[in-house]
């Protein structure tokens, strides 16, 4: 019996570290390039998107051909906060839609706070199998309001979920409508900082990262930024500087981690632990296959003992 469980055991740590080595890539910049960027050449795959869209164009293309996610999916993007639109300019759906446009991508819109929160319920369930969830920040005409924010906030162990298994997050905005499911993750994390775009400039690891993007397509060339990132990264590392040396862009390349208290990232604060529900889908699975297994093998336990 005792031999049995340390199987388990074994087994619970193996799912867990295959959780953390499959995660998926991250790109949170603290940008309203949704409503700085515009298409130019008319609405069909004619067109051409420019300035903030054409940022969102590459980030995303990075970021879906680094996403691994098993399963088939349902959708390859999933746009949280917006609705469709083909508006030429300043308007957060219009800027995934022709992005995805440009790169022969699914989107599959989810606006309103009841609707997002019935999209994660339906994430968990297997329903919807995105191979990236998309943000819409705040700053733009069709994004964020503040009772979707909330709802993702109210998400955030699933977002994280969701990442560790592979899935890509981009992200855009400041402040907790933006990001409060980040905080959320990390406690000791602010993403509520000033932001210079002139003079910003990619990291090392944002070129390794997210290759064929340049510091045009993140500096005062495609528009401003509203917020920079201090504290508690995580998992996390700077992606882009702003002209201060302020971390403007935060994330990772594939097998990145988000959340504090994992294993290799820095201790989440004593007085503000992530619920015990952040535990990894995967694992949760794990241990409940693995006592099933205990259980058919050596029997149910009898009443009254």
């Amino acid at each position: 019996m005792k031999q049995s469980f340390r199987r388990l055991a074994a087994a619970v740590v193996i799912a867990c570290t295959a959780g953390v080595a499959s995660a998926g890539p991250v790109i949170l910049g603290g940008d309203d390039l949704t409503d700085h960027g515009n298409r130019t050449g008319g609405i069909d795959i004619n067109g051409q998107n420019n300035e903030g869209w054409l940022y969102i164009e590459k980030a995303v293309s990075n970021v879906l051909s680094s996403q691994t996610r098993a399963g088939t999916l349902t959708h390859d993007i999933v746009a949280l906060g917006s609705s469709d639109s083909t508006v030429l300019g300043g308007n957060a759906g219009a800027g995934i839609h022709f992005a995805a446009l440009e790169l022969g991508k699914s989107v599959l819109y989810v606006d309103g706070a009841a609707a997002i929160n019935q999209f994660f319920v339906d994430l968990i369930a297997g329903i919807r199998n995105p191979g990236m969830l998309w943000f819409s920040g705040t700053g733009a005409a069709n994004n964020l309001d503040s009772a979707e924010g909330a709802a993702l906030t109210a998400n955030a162990v699933t977002i994280n979920t969701y990442g560790a298994s592979g899935g890509g997050i981009m992200a855009h905005g400041s402040g907790a409508t933006a990001y409060g499911w980040l905080s959320a993750l990390l406690p000791g994390l602010s993403a509520a900082g000033s932001c210079n775009s002139t003079g910003a400039t990619l990291t090392a690891a944002g070129q390794a990262a997210f290759p064929g993007l340049s510091n045009s397509d993140i500096d005062a060339n495609a528009g401003p930024c509203h917020n920079s990132f201090t504290g508690n990264f995580g998992g996390l590392t700077t992606l882009a500087f702003d002209g201060n040396q302020r971390s403007y862009i935060i994330g990772g390349g594939a097998t990145t981690v988000i959340q504090c208290g994992q294993p290799g990232q820095v201790a989440c604060p004593t007085n503000n632990v992530p619920e015990p529900g952040s535990m990894p889908l995967a694992l949760l699975a794990a241990l409940a296959l693995g006592f099933q297994q205990v259980r058919r093998r050596f029997g149910a336990p009898k009443s009254g003992k």
